[in-house]
């Protein structure tokens, strides 16, 4: 890479010398590099400092020459979704290589494959060197790609600095240094909720009205969409649901998604083993299992349980909660909430839904690198791949048809300013309906679908930048020399999760069991690790 960027920069010269020749006398800057720097801390502001000494010189040398070669690279970008490879996804390359050969030079080719295969073919396709540039690691993994050398050292020779200003201009300093490990920058975080509040739920207007609970002067202004209350609010309105319904589902959550949107601790390091249990205040690692939190909420869902609000399938079902909602078989669900989520939740159950919060807003360890873009170790052109991420952070035009499609085929606008299907297109039949915005690098600067408040995205950042942080934040960790001890305690974990945390089962009885086999699998060296690890991050980045 740094022999291919040196040749480049050779060229860059070539064409600011003959810039320079009728500019006046004046002389084109050079581009400053950043400052190579492992302490994460300052990592980010010195890129700032070398952005603001790069007057874009070299970044426009760099179409400039790419355009003159008459050679146009091509980018291939691959990332997810859960609906498959779409029928218009050549339609949609070409429509966005359009933009990026005007102004970059470059074509692109997007490559989307569905959910459930996402991660075995890109490690494939990573392992055998088959060309990808750009990609999401949701769900491959941000810390196995980085073990495995999948990813680019995002800063070397400058390649941030220099052709990726726009990306650090969308983010604060800190947001960009989660994406570090052990000093080197590798992923670029995605522009979305980073936030999300704690235990909500999710109940349909109209039973509320049917049991005539009082909504509407639970809302301090016309423009509030949730009502902030407690546990003990929601289990009388639960006990009410289900006298009035006993042949429906009373209540249900997503076992994955308890200890996670439930609990305000921080999962540092992507486990539950060894927990920040004040995550706000504290870098303590304890652990999680015999904290007050998770047996409080355990408790709280057997005896849930006991008065009837799960379903028997409840361990078993498999059917998303606002398709249960909709089939009208359920009647609330958890969800974790954010600007937007009642209109959110109420397009996808079919009717307008009341929407309840029981926990603060919160942004964990892990909030800005579960799923970073990143551009592949084996990048044949890494300024190129650079310069299309950069545009995909800063162009509107190009954001749009990321996230939404080509205009009159999948998208029309509103007279209001919306976009919505054009006639005969919907979900079903549209050639590129995304579903996973929150994936795709900046969603803020696109069109917003119609059904969402035109200002949802400076709400958003504003829900973003007030939400309470845990201290850790950035912090990751790899946990291959407690690997055993990770696979020893996973499996018991496994065994236990679902019916303790579903209320199937008196954790009272249930958990110390736990507890003691998860002790012999390596419990208390495995949180000993971790704590090491997070002490040394600590003191490398100042925090106390």
């Amino acid at each position: 890479m740094k022999r291919k960027l040196a040749l480049l920069l050779a060229g860059m010269m070539v064409v600011g010398t003959l810039a320079g020749c009728g500019s006046k006398g004046e002389e084109a800057a050079a581009p400053a590099a950043a400052e190579e720097t492992t302490e994460a801390a300052g990592a980010a502001e010195e890129v700032v400092d070398a952005q603001a000494a790069d007057d874009g010189s070299a970044a426009a040398a760099a179409i400039e020459e790419r355009k003159a070669s008459g050679n146009v690279p091509k980018v291939v970008i691959a990332y997810m979704n859960f609906a498959g490879t779409p029928k218009g996804i050549d339609r949609i390359s070409a429509k966005m290589s359009e933009i990026t050969e005007e102004k970059l030079g470059v074509d692109v080719e997007l490559q989307i494959m569905d959910a459930a295969s996402y991660a075995q073919n890109m490690n494939l396709m990573l392992a055998s060197g088959e060309q990808v540039d750009l990609f999401n690691t949701v769900s491959v993994g941000f810390m196995p790609c980085v073990n495995k050398g999948y990813l680019m050292d995002l800063e070397e020779d400058d390649l941030l600095a220099t052709y990726g200003q726009d990306i650090i201009a969308a983010f604060k300093p800190l947001e960009l240094n989660a994406n570090r490990v052990n000093g080197t920058l590798y992923g670029i975080p995605v522009k979305k909720d980073d936030a999300a509040g704690q235990f909500g739920i999710s109940i349909p207007q109209s039973l509320l009205d049917e049991i005539g609970y009082d909504y509407a002067s639970k809302y301090k202004s016309a423009d509030d969409e949730i009502i902030y209350t407690d546990l003990d609010e929601i289990e009388g309105i639960l006990t009410q649901l289900h006298e009035a319904h006993p042949e429906k589902d009373t209540f249900y959550m997503d076992v994955s998604s308890v200890v996670t949107q439930c609990l305000l601790i921080d999962m540092v390091g992507g486990d539950a083993f060894g927990v920040l249990n004040d995550p706000i205040n504290s870098l303590e690692v304890t652990d999680l299992f015999t904290g007050d939190q998770y047996m409080d909420l355990c408790r709280r869902m057997y005896k849930w349980n006991q008065m009837g609000f799960f379903s028997k399938n409840a361990l078993t079902e498999t059917l998303a909660t606002t398709v249960q909602v909709k089939a009208g078989s359920l009647m609330a669900y958890k969800t974790a909430t954010k600007p937007g989520i009642k209109q959110q939740e109420s397009n996808l159950c079919g009717e307008p839904v009341i929407i309840f919060q029981c926990g603060p807003d919160f942004k964990k360890s892990n909030t800005y690198n579960t799923m970073p873009w990143a551009i592949n170790q084996n990048c044949e052109d890494p300024v190129a791949a650079m310069q299309v991420l950069n545009l995909l952070y800063s162009d509107p035009e190009l954001a749009t048809i990321f996230c939404w499609g080509e205009e009159g085929k999948e998208w029309v606008e509103t007279e209001d300013g919306h976009i919505t299907f054009p006639e005969g297109v919907d979900a079903q039949n549209s050639e590129y309906f995304n579903n996973v915005n929150w994936e795709l690098c900046n969603q803020f600067i696109a069109k917003i679908w119609e059904g969402e408040k035109l200002d949802i995205w400076e709400k958003m950042q504003d829900f973003n930048d007030n939400a309470q942080a845990s201290k850790a934040m950035g912090f990751t960790w790899d946990n291959s020399d407690v690997s055993a001890e990770f696979t020893a305690l996973t499996n018991v974990y496994s065994e236990y999760q679902a019916q303790l945390e579903l209320g199937f089962v008196d954790p009272d009885v249930v958990v110390p069991e736990m507890e003691e086999r998860l002790k012999a699998a390596g419990l208390e060296k495995y949180i000993a690790a971790k704590q090491e690890a997070l002490n040394a991050w600590a003191e490398a980045n100042g925090i106390e």
